[in-house]
């Protein structure tokens, strides 16, 4: 927009103040234009001479000398450097960021009051902050001059000069090798149909977990998976788990994280699309937890994250997604979503012998209990340590994670992800290496860990450029913290409908952690009552597996809609004794 300009202005090495009324100033109303410098400088300057050559005067609110470098880069050979001269100021308001990383040399702006991590963040890099920013799970590592700092908790000074030499969330692991359960998919016999080389007609159907999102493409006729792909889930930059992702949203992130989910659904579209040439994708169906299914059509948490958990709606839902037609899946509650619906489904818990449980093991630890005549459901506040999440050396199963774990005496056998160099240690190896801590008396049953590793932590691998792996004492606590919270759920659930552990015919093992978890591992540590262990079944990704049946016929989408409606929501929380035995069951058993 054009705006007159009342100010002192340096040309050609002279000081001039246009007068009003004056030719300076009808050059100004007429050549001058104000434009906001790509949304890191608050404004600046560009005065257009009769050559048409370009002049910087000055930048309001910001640091000229960095606009006018970026203005050289855009006009070189236009720009004459003679016209300016840099005015004084008396403090810089804003810090220079520098990344040296490898060949990545980038320098970025910092505005006023954000850390480093927001600077990041603000310029798409996908810093990892499980804890939501509260500098408390050490994901967000940068180094400076040598050493380690969180960067969510780094505020420079003005005039400061910073450079990060290196990320601590290392190289590639965004990049999911596997993402648990996607390739045990077998809802139907057709694979043999991928040899046809005609066009078929096909849908995508779309897990979108807390932590990963996976993704199949299926033949319409008849649900055949035709192949599959899986990612992170680019959300958990702003924390690992539900509540932090709902205190983002209300914070003003949640056209951002919109955004985020939505870009990762589409790069696994194109990814399966290179995959499956003679393809027609007709449809998109996506079951996530409530939360999930929000943040993707953009709407307000604010709902989800205060009594009474009130969300904007639990129904199917309607979208598109690169003209594609998109239907969301029903929920259960604000807590139970529509993973679970699809679970239920997949299991099917309306026709299998009765009662059966349904446990899926991620961030939230949700469970549905079917009877002959109803269904009930809860979710316990499990965290994200099943997944690597809040574990100073954790990380999603990715290439290179410690999946495996064999504890003698003192020392560890460990088994990689794809046999690669070890880059930390996810959910699987976790328990695995809880287990044979308390196994070999490295811990004790209340979580202990013997002295000599109370300070540094229990020594399990080290990384390619020689960093230590360790397992901690906190670490301990959150495994404790998180089984504490599935066990209980568990009893309160069966105590709810009046019924035993032994009464229960089949419990189902799903989610992404549930596929490679040792059952009787679970049981040993008191993660599952030990009353369940022989009944228990690994089943995989039921939340995908559940959503490819809902796209493949219409009796299945009624199926769904019938359970949902016998299904009874319970909150732990409002349970009488949950606290009292939540830290009950804190302790490993004896």
């Amino acid at each position: 927009m054009k705006k007159t300009v009342r100010s002192t202005w340096n040309f050609g090495r002279k000081q001039t103040t246009p007068a009003q009324g004056s030719a300076g100033e009808a050059q100004l109303n007429m050549d001058v234009n104000w434009r906001r410098f790509a949304g890191v400088y608050d404004s600046y300057v560009e005065i257009l001479s009769a050559p048409c050559r370009h002049y910087v005067a000055f930048v309001v609110d910001g640091q000229c000398s960095e606009a006018i470098k970026t203005m050289e880069r855009r006009f070189r050979g236009m720009l004459d450097k003679t016209a300016y001269r840099q005015p004084q100021r008396k403090e810089a308001v804003t810090t220079m960021l520098k990344l040296r990383i490898g060949q990545l040399h980038q320098d970025i702006i910092m505005q006023p009051g954000e850390s480093i991590a927001q600077a990041l963040l603000r310029k798409d890099y996908k810093v990892p902050m499980a804890c939501g920013g509260n500098g408390t799970c050490g994901k967000c590592k940068v180094e400076i001059d040598g050493a380690w700092a969180n960067s969510c908790k780094l505020y420079p000074k003005p005039e400061e000069d910073i450079i990060i030499s290196a990320f601590g969330w290392g190289e590639g692991r965004e990049e999911l090798t596997q993402i648990a359960g996607v390739e045990k998919i077998n809802i139907t016999e057709g694979r043999a149909r991928e040899a046809k080389r005609q066009t078929r007609k096909t849908f995508l159907a779309v897990d979108i977990g807390t932590t990963t999102i996976a993704a199949a493409l299926a033949e319409k006729e008849t649900g055949a998976v035709l192949a599959t792909a899986g990612c992170g889930n680019s959300q958990r930059i702003f924390g690992q788990d539900v509540l932090s992702r709902i205190k983002a949203s209300v914070a003003g992130t949640g056209e951002k994280l919109k955004t985020l989910i939505r870009q990762d659904i589409l790069n696994l579209l194109e990814e399966i699309q290179k995959k499956q040439k003679d393809i027609v994708i007709e449809h998109i169906y996506i079951a996530g937890n409530t939360t999930m299914e929000h943040l993707y059509m953009g709407d307000s948490c604010e709902g989800l994250g205060k009594a009474p958990f009130t969300p904007v709606s639990l129904a199917e839902r309607k979208d598109s997604l690169s003209n594609i037609p998109v239907t969301l899946l029903p929920g259960i509650s604000a807590f139970v979503g529509a993973d679970i619906a699809a679970g239920m489904l997949a299991c099917g818990m309306d026709e299998e012998e009765r009662p059966s449980l349904l446990l899926d093991l991620g961030t939230n630890g949700e469970m549905v209990l079917a009877l002959e005549d109803k269904m009930i459901a809860t979710s316990a506040p499990a965290g994200p340590a099943l997944e690597g999440g809040n574990i100073s050396c954790g990380v999603a199963s990715v290439t290179g994670a410690i999946s495996k774990v064999r504890v003698i005496g003192e020392r560890t056998i460990i088994g990689t992800i794809g046999n690669a160099p070890a880059t930390g240690i996810c959910g699987t190896g976790v328990l695995e290496l809880v287990a044979g801590l308390y196994e070999n008396h490295i811990i004790d049953a209340s979580g202990q860990m013997k002295e000599k590793y109370r300070e540094e932590g229990f020594p399990l691998a080290r990384m390619k450029d020689g960093k230590q792996i360790t397992f901690t004492q906190q670490d301990i606590r959150e495994v404790q913290l998180a089984k504490a919270a599935i066990h209980s759920g568990i009893e309160l659930l069966l105590e709810h409908a009046g019924i035993s552990m032994g009464e229960i015919k089949k419990v189902y093992l799903a989610g992404g952690f549930g596929v490679y978890l040792d059952v009787h591992i679970a049981a040993g540590i008191g993660l599952l009552p030990s009353e369940l262990e022989k009944c228990t079944k690994a089943v995989g990704n039921t939340s995908l597996q559940g959503c490819i049946a809902y796209g493949s016929s219409e009796e299945n989408r009624s199926r769904t809609e019938e359970m949902i409606k016998k299904c009874e929501s319970i909150n732990l929380a409002e349970q009488a004794d949950f606290e009292e035995r939540y830290v009950a069951n804190m302790n490993f058993p004896e």
